[in-house]
């Protein structure tokens, strides 16, 4: 029986955050045919552009975002633009990453479902190694935790310049992840309130 695909809009921050979300999404319609979907995802360029983002305005929306530092201040934040925007929360459904309950990011997403977690130890250990260096050496930096994320793509051939998109980070990261059950059942929600 041939399913109807359904069309979302979804919101993101970033393009690694649409690069991930579109490989994520291509796990989830391959291990469950009953998911048929038609993507429609645009970023704001941060967490600030949703003002910038009129056609928000019509239909359903999910948005998901990182909860950076702070999930409380961030979903607020969300909810503030929105509603500047004259937007009912009731066309909105907003995910916070990594797991809609803690703070971090997409990288900390990431680095919860690795596959080979003994290269995010070698990265530790250089962050190790150079916290222990900066004492007395006020030039040096502990590296961004995206670093942390590029040095693991690095390690299976993603070089720059190559584009984000045209690296396949789904071999690397383990899509049946635990870390990922509320993203998942966000998305699977979403999508059977879709009509």
């Amino acid at each position: 029986m041939s399913l109807e695909a359904k069309e979302i809009n979804i919101l993101v921050e970033g393009k690694a955050d649409k690069d991930f979300l579109e490989l994520y999404l291509k796990y989830l319609q391959a291990v469950s045919p009953d998911i048929q979907i038609k993507l429609k995802i645009d970023v704001s360029n941060g967490k600030d552009g949703i003002h910038n983002m009129q056609q928000i305005k019509k239909g359903k929306w999910l948005i998901i975002f990182d909860a950076d530092n702070d999930i409380q201040t961030s979903k607020r934040d969300i909810e503030k633009q929105l509603d500047d925007l004259e937007i009912s929360l009731d066309n909105i459904k907003i995910f916070l990453l990594p797991n809609n309950n803690d703070s971090g990011n997409l990288e900390t997403l990431i680095e919860n479902i690795v596959k080979y977690k003994e290269i995010l130890c070698c990265f530790d250990s250089y962050e190790y190694c150079l916290s222990k260096n900066m004492i007395g050496n006020k030039n040096f930096r502990t590296p961004a935790k995206k670093t942390k994320v590029f040095a693991y793509m690095s390690s299976f051939g993603y070089k720059n310049p190559t584009k984000e998109d045209q690296f396949d980070l789904s071999p690397y990261v383990n899509f049946n992840s635990n870390y990922l059950k509320e993203l998942k059942e966000f998305l699977i929600s979403a999508f059977k309130e879709i009509k």
